[in-house]
């Protein structure tokens, strides 16, 4: 029997126009947050977002609200996001403020390990539809500076790789001693709407995992506009854990669900297989073990 983590990805910067269970207010993003980990989900990833139009930013009074609220009725490990330009600074400097207070200190740092095009592409009428000219940009220097603070921190960084390059930068900085083992890494696929790196496959994992064959690592499957749960039972029998929720897919043809129905899915496929779902204490002694 295996313990497998779930991280959810609860809000990112999706609309409520493509699902109503999206949400935008601190209140809200900690109730979900509440209600997905009481449901199963060790891990919480979110963006704050303006309350009235659902717009991503970045103020500190919002992430302090969510963590505090969350925190007083469970305690997974949560993430906040950071900004997709400007400098390195100013995009992890939300993470130096929270951590000054111990209540809404993150449970883990973060780095995006590699420079990707980013684009939203509808895949019927063969037309990109937003990001055309968009490239994510994490030069080397930049990756460097986010794990160096998670480790000023003492947060151990999630790695989000976007493709093989990501996965080859973390070894670089594992061999210079930036990062330690067990890395903990997301590896993100590219789904019909977001056309990026690898797809959602079995050839894609044992092409990562092969080259990782040497290092100790917790890894997760996701797929970013695309649905995840075809891949589920493949990650799990690879000894992979689990991201999914409404940021990377908002799962408009299943009738718009939440992201404790998500996480539940999760679960059932999870018990189905013989395995447990790692709780949030659980999770963050496998993370650190």
């Amino acid at each position: 029997m295996a313990k497998i983590m779930i991280e959810a990805a609860i809000n990112g910067n999706a609309y409520q126009d493509a699902n109503a269970n999206i949400a935008y207010s601190p209140e809200d993003i900690a109730r979900d947050a509440i209600a997905t980990c009481q449901a199963g989900a060790a891990l919480i990833h979110f963006h704050v977002r303006d309350p009235d139009t659902g717009k991503w930013v970045q103020d500190i009074p919002y992430y302090n609200e969510v963590f505090r609220q969350t925190r007083r009725k469970c305690r997974p490990l949560m993430w906040p996001t950071f900004p997709i330009t400007g400098t390195p600074e100013s995009r992890l400097a939300h993470f130096i403020e929270l951590a000054k207070d111990a209540e809404t200190k993150p449970d883990l740092g973060a780095g995006d390990m590699a420079s990707v095009n980013l684009f939203s592409y509808d895949k019927q009428n063969h037309k990109v539809t937003g990001g055309g000219s968009f490239v994510y940009q994490n030069p080397y220097d930049d990756i460097k500076y986010f794990l160096e603070v998670s480790r000023d921190l003492g947060l151990r960084p999630t790695l989000q790789i976007f493709d093989a390059s990501g996965i080859r930068a973390a070894t670089i900085f594992l061999e210079q001693g930036l990062l330690t083992e067990p890395l903990l890494l997301k590896f993100y696929f590219g789904g019909e709407e977001l056309p990026f790196g690898l797809p959602p496959t079995l050839k894609s994992l044992e092409a990562y995992l092969d080259m990782l064959r040497d290092v100790r690592c917790n890894w997760f499957s996701a797929c970013l506009g695309g649905d995840i749960f075809p891949l589920v039972p493949t990650t799990i029998s690879l000894g992979g854990h689990i991201r999914l929720g409404l940021e990377d897919f908002a799962y408009t043809t299943d009738g718009q669900p939440t992201n404790v129905q998500l996480v539940e899915r999760a679960v059932a496929v999870i018990k189905s297989m013989g395995h447990k779902v790692a709780s949030p204490d659980e999770a963050r002694a496998m993370i650190e073990a």
